[in-house]
């Protein structure tokens, strides 16, 4: 079904939000550009815009959680809730980031593109990851890339 007219300032949205939004509309032919933002209005109206940043912050938290290899059961069981169809979730962003050189992105939703949160991150907040080993002393740590930049800048801070 073709959605109906666009309601929503695509460029006023970040590419996570995009890809959240074409994910919960009937997108059907994600290769059609001209389709794109009726498509991402249509999933926007759908979701509230509370419910929109969450799910989009979850979805480039958990993205960056995987680049690193630290996605634990529990947030892969809460990934796959938000998002059973990996190749429906694939499309939606690679339709997503194309709408973003197509219809552009505003300067102030640039600075939240990177936004990602989570509850239940590995790190608990606090910004380091201790991964196990069965040999104590080859256990190890590594920044959470949810909040290294938090993590950095306290350690900059008390280095001074």
């Amino acid at each position: 079904m073709a959605p109906t007219a666009t309601s929503v300032d695509v460029s006023s949205l970040t590419v996570p939000e995009r890809t959240v939004a074409l994910y919960a509309s009937d997108m059907a032919t994600p290769s059609t550009p001209n389709l794109i933002p009726a498509w991402i209005a249509q999933g926007t109206d759908r979701l509230s815009t509370a419910e929109l940043q969450r799910r989009a912050e979850f979805f480039h938290g958990f993205f960056l959680l995987e680049m690193d290899g630290m996605v634990t059961p529990a947030l892969l069981a809460r990934h796959e809730q938000y998002f059973p169809d990996v190749s429906r979730l694939e499309a939606a962003n690679a339709a997503a980031a194309l709408s973003v050189r197509t219809h552009g992105m505003s300067e102030g939703v640039q600075s939240r593109n990177g936004a990602a949160s989570m509850e239940d991150c590995p790190c608990g907040g606090t910004g380091v990851v201790d991964l196990e080993d069965p040999d104590p002393d080859m256990a190890f740590a590594l920044f959470c890339p949810l909040h290294e930049a938090a993590t950095l800048s306290h350690i900059r801070a008390g280095a001074r």
